[in-house]
């Protein structure tokens, strides 16, 4: 068996060497284009940057506004909106009541649960440490976005925080997300999203490298240049002045997204907070991942390009901001829609120069996964063991490969408006419409 493979990989050696041999420069950089001079600078060269940042000492905050924000101690009203969250609504709260932050609202909505969210919830506001609103409408449930504007209409705080009920947080969460707002031009804060369940399997373990580089490595990046584009639905912080001329959050795919933007297009800032760190269990089998990132695929297209695609002037968003979103458009729907069409251009070439092509594209995504990992370990306050992540780093392009081909599954629905759903329907209203 070994001889037949040493044989395999020879031949491929001989057929990868004649490649090489009959190609110029210039096709080297007609293959690698999309790699070397989109990919690499669009997600590697910011690593970079904020390793040089972080030693040169920047990002500077504004010690005396933040001094002043702090000692004055706004009241902070923080709504967690959930259903069915039996199994995490608890440990949720009492990660909260925990907080040693002196003016603090606690505000529990309760989505039209058919378990004991809200009998467990009940039990602490018995105790006069939460408020709990309840939706036990016969329709059933309204959904994330109408059950988090109901929390915040009765609430009173100077700022909202809005966290995902199956998520636990550090005892430095408040101070840490209203750090941010001592810049008055700053409505809305992103926290920091990280995996709780990293050690589960190899499916949570890739999520929790794609999420420590894409959410505390890159959003470190876009707040050190100013043009944080989406506070996540996980762990958000909004000034209520900001917040509530709007309107509140609409009943989108991805409501978080369009809030985000909602609040840009208002003239805000979003800032981010590293250290105000969400832990939340990520799927753990493959079938459950690709459902949530096909639903986050379509919501993202509708947000940014369909609902938001005048944010990519630069006169009304500003250039920041109209650059990200470009960014955004290019790298999330517009290269995922050429991939195939590059893969069968390279196949035109021969399948020696598509495999050579691939096989070098695995090993420097490799490389560069292995070198981010590096980073985390240097920038963030709560990097793993460096061996936890070392073999999903290795096999990233693998795991990259599928994310892939599900945005592109994802994409292509959203463009064809396959079994698109009017997300201001009810789920009741929707069962109910004719088809045409």
């Amino acid at each position: 068996m070994w001889e037949a493979l040493i044989v395999e990989v020879s031949n491929w050696g001989d057929i990868w060497a004649l490649q090489i041999d009959k190609r110029h420069a210039s096709d080297w950089l007609l293959f690698f284009a999309p790699v070397l001079l989109l990919e690499i600078p669009q997600y590697y060269f910011p690593i970079v940057a904020i390793m040089l940042a972080r030693a040169f000492g920047f990002p500077r905050t504004d010690e005396r506004r933040t001094r002043g924000l702090m000692a004055r101690k706004p009241l902070v009203s923080v709504v967690v909106a959930g259903r069915n969250e039996s199994a995490a609504i608890g440990d949720c709260i009492r990660s909260l009541v925990d907080q040693d932050y002196p003016n603090l609202e606690i505000i529990i909505v309760d989505d039209a649960s058919t378990d004991e969210t809200y009998a467990i919830a009940r039990k602490f506001a018995r105790k006069g440490l939460i408020r709990v609103i309840r939706n036990r409408e016969s329709v059933g449930r309204t959904g994330r976005p109408t059950a988090s504007n109901l929390g915040t209409r009765v609430s009173n705080g100077e700022f909202i925080i809005s966290l995902d009920a199956d998520t636990t947080f550090d005892r430095g969460l408040i101070e840490n997300m209203l750090a941010p707002f001592a810049d008055p031009s700053v409505g809305a804060v992103a926290g920091n999203v990280l995996v709780r369940n990293i050690s589960h399997n190899i499916v949570t373990r890739f999520q929790a490298l794609e999420y420590f580089v894409s959410i505390d490595l890159r959003k470190r990046w876009s707040d050190l240049i100013g043009n944080t584009l989406q506070a996540s639905g996980a762990i958000g912080a909004f000034r209520r002045s900001a917040i509530m001329p709007i309107f509140g959050w609409d009943p989108e795919l991805a409501e978080d997204g369009d809030i985000s933007l909602r609040i840009i297009k208002s003239g805000w800032k979003i800032g981010f907070a590293p250290r105000a760190v969400a832990m939340t269990d990520a799927p753990d089998t493959w079938r459950v991942l690709m459902k949530q990132r096909y639903r986050w695929d379509r919501g993202a297209l509708r947000t940014y390009l369909s609902k938001h695609g005048r944010l990519l002037r630069p006169s009304i968003s500003g250039p920041g901001y109209a650059y990200a979103m470009w960014g955004e458009i290019l790298f999330s729907n517009v290269l995922p829609l050429f991939y195939p069409i590059y893969l069968v251009w390279l196949a035109m070439q021969g399948m020696g120069m598509l495999t050579l092509v691939l096989a070098l594209s695995y090993a420097l995504y490799s490389i560069l996964a292995v070198l981010s990992l590096g980073a985390i370990r240097y920038l963030s306050d709560r990097s793993p063991r460096f061996s936890a992540l070392l073999l999903p780093a290795i096999l990233c392009p693998l795991y990259r490969e599928l994310m892939r081909w599900v945005r592109f599954r994802a994409l292509v629905a959203e463009l064809l408006r396959r079994n698109y759903k009017d997300s201001y329907l009810p789920d009741s209203a929707w069962m109910h419409t004719p088809r045409y």
